[in-house]
């Protein structure tokens, strides 16, 4: 074999694993990180995520709600949990953060978290922080930002 061609294999070989390298979530950088709604919804309630990036990846999380009102986390709100029950959702807060929590981080990014039956809005809300927190963990922006959703 030619040392042309010898060389033109050989970067063709290193390009696809360069390009893999740039998908990976590994490489976040150490820190806390807060993403909060830029304004409460219409039921009073203001949607959050917090996370902490420990060798990389995210370690710890916590999305939920604090009421306006109170300040009262929408997980703890035992009212509004049964609500929701009785609503024939089939989850309320408690449960639908948690997996949303959980599946978040096995995956490490927010385009691969399974949507929670019973909770589109909420599963879209935490996708919509947790993406905007991305780009500052890429980036060691610590802190807290407020996210407009949708």
């Amino acid at each position: 074999m030619s040392v042309l061609k010898w060389a033109v294999l050989s970067v063709c070989s290193l390009i696809p694993a360069l390009l893999m390298t740039g998908c990976s979530p590994e490489g976040y950088q150490d820190g806390s990180y807060r993403a909060e709604a830029s304004d409460y919804d219409q039921y009073g309630w203001k949607d959050y995520v917090q996370l902490t990036v420990s060798d990389g990846k995210v370690t710890e999380i916590e999305f939920d709600a604090v009421h306006e009102q109170d300040s009262t986390k929408k997980s703890e709100d035992l009212e509004y949990q049964q609500e929701y029950r009785e609503a024939g959702l089939g989850t309320d807060p408690a449960d639908y953060s948690t997996k949303l929590e959980d599946s978040y981080l096995e995956s490490q990014k927010s385009s691969t978290v399974d949507s929670v039956s019973g909770a589109t809005i909420s599963t879209g809300r935490f996708k919509q922080l947790t993406k905007a927190l991305e780009e500052r963990m890429e980036k060691g922006e610590t802190g807290t930002i407020t996210v407009t959703l949708e």
